[in-house]
């Protein structure tokens, strides 16, 4: 998990900034009145990470592209160019000039080469590579093209490749098919000493929306859990599309998805489509089409990439660093959803997120009577979070507004169950919350 030095400065423990509440809340009225239990609704508009892991950010292979230009955080992780000499295939020649950022969006576009046939086209690579166990995913609106729009891998001999999604986004009627059902991947090629391709082993697989909608109406989340060389599960908006498997991957050399790779994000032409077999009538991107401005461009909101941590051991509190956003073993109220904001997380992957007055969480714990107990949780905040355990302690914490972690001390009495609750308290206000722990002292 990434930190910051201030919060690391700023621990303390909750008894030197926090006031105690003389009122104790009585154990005898009903504390998760007006509460729900569990299924908390994931809306993934916004980001999504496969549940019941712990994650932690790749920053290498991960951008927000909150920037104007291809400034100098820009080529500290990216090509604006293809990883090596190739220029791409079909009619397709990746040009620096048809790659740029701008309102929040890398923007990869396609034109036209004066006086050919060629399609210049938007690509970046990543400066290095990267292997499995990881999570990858981009926020992306795909262009209104024949082209394709993709995210994708392959290593630096050319032999693996991982296909997150491949599609034609046209709106041309004879397109629609294809516009409508964005493709996944993998390839393992077999190559002569000069790089021709002797033999191609592949499953392409295809992904409509429920309704068969076209892809480039909106922005989707397409992304992939590459877990290991024989294992890859594939999402969609955050849903589970395809798991790509040892039985299912033909590999002569047994060897699998092994090799590090390059992370691709571009606009292509392809020849099977531009130059077809058997007298069939090729599919090209026209001058108008491509001149066209709001049919011409490929927009990713994002890529972010994460690999997998050890489980999050929250001691007695279940799902403490709230892995499983649908907050299983929590009760919830209120306006609360999992943050994947990566500025507002501290760096982390996720976040629980509370707005508004009356905002909070609670869990049943059982404990040992008699006992004393730590409850510790990192937090950000600027209103009042209060944290009370009805028949045991309340108090309430003034926020300074950047991350920090709090801790308290209580003794269990005679209770050997317990009822911990975390509200905001104070309206209006946002407060982000992470990696509730509670154990024995």
């Amino acid at each position: 998990m990434k930190h910051s030095i201030l919060f690391v400065l700023s621990c303390c423990l909750w008894a030197c900034s926090a006031t105690e509440d003389p009122d104790i809340p009585p154990k005898d009225t009903d504390p998760l009145e007006g509460y729900t239990y569990e299924n908390l609704p994931v809306v993934n508009t916004d980001g999504f990470l496969p549940p019941d892991k712990s994650w932690e950010f790749v920053e290498d292979f991960s951008d927000e592209f909150d920037y104007s230009g291809k400034e100098d955080g820009f080529f500290q992780k990216w090509n604006d160019t293809y990883f090596n000499a190739w220029m791409g295939p079909g009619l397709t020649e990746w040009n620096t000039e048809n790659s740029t950022v701008s309102n929040g969006n890398l923007v990869l576009s396609a034109s036209r080469k004066p006086g050919t046939e060629q399609v210049y086209c938007g690509v970046i690579s990543s400066k290095t590579t990267i292997q499995y166990p990881i999570y990858t995913e981009v926020r992306a609106k795909v262009a209104n093209q024949v082209l394709s729009s993709n995210f994708w891998f392959l290593s630096e001999d050319d032999t693996r490749e991982i296909d997150v999604v491949e599609i034609y986004g046209s709106d041309r009627p004879d397109q629609s098919w294809f516009a409508a059902r964005p493709s996944t991947n993998y390839h393992v090629f077999v190559r002569d000493d000069n790089n021709n391709i002797l033999q191609n082993f592949n499953d392409q697989q295809h992904h409509p929306l429920p309704d068969e909608s076209p892809y480039r109406n909106d922005y989707h989340l397409f992304g992939a859990y590459w877990k290991d060389p024989f294992s890859i599960d594939f999402y969609y908006d955050g849903k589970l599309v395809r798991q790509l498997r040892k039985e299912g991957l033909e590999d002569p050399s047994g060897e699998g998805l092994e090799r590090e790779m390059f992370m691709i994000i571009d606009l292509e032409d392809h020849e099977w489509r531009s130059f077809p077999a058997n007298d069939a009538d090729p599919i090209r991107a026209t001058d108008e089409e491509l001149a066209d401005e709001s049919k011409n461009k490929y927009l990713v909101d994002y890529v972010r990439t994460f690999r997998p941590l050890d489980s999050f051991d929250g001691g007695l509190i279940s799902n403490g660093s709230f892995s499983d956003p649908s907050l299983v073993n929590w009760y919830w109220k209120g306006d609360i959803k999992i943050s994947h904001q990566l500025d507002q997380n501290d760096g982390d992957a996720k976040a629980l997120q509370l707005t508004g007055k009356n905002t909070g969480i609670a869990q049943k714990v059982n404990l040992q009577k008699d006992t004393a107990y730590q409850l510790s949780f990192r937090a950000n905040f600027s209103g009042q979070l209060e944290i009370a355990i009805p028949g045991v302690i309340q108090k309430s914490i003034s926020g300074s507004g950047k991350w920090q972690s709090y801790q308290l001390e209580f003794n269990s009495t005679d209770n050997t169950e317990i009822t911990l609750l975390i509200t905001q308290i104070e309206n209006p206000g946002t407060s982000f919350l992470d990696d509730v722990i509670l154990s024995k002292k």
